[in-house]
């Protein structure tokens, strides 16, 4: 299930990211990014990332989670 959930994430964002970037280069965003970058740029990315991730997942949360009702 953990694996199913990760896919669909991983799958989920490069959809999104592929409809708002029309020459977006997927074959390279599937690409592992850690022997790229030290920890020290990834923790840099994550921190100036993390609050557009957050308003994103806030955002599309009602199509992802069912209500409960």
């Amino acid at each position: 299930m953990a694996r199913g959930v990760l896919h669909f994430g991983i799958h989920r964002s490069f959809v999104i990211t592929h409809s708002h970037y029309e020459n977006i280069d997927l074959a390279t965003m599937s690409q592992s990014f850690a022997p790229i970058y030290t920890d020290v740029e990834l923790d840099d990315i994550e921190e100036e990332v993390a609050p557009l991730a957050h308003d994103l997942s806030t955002k599309i949360e009602d199509e992802i989670i069912p209500l409960r009702g």
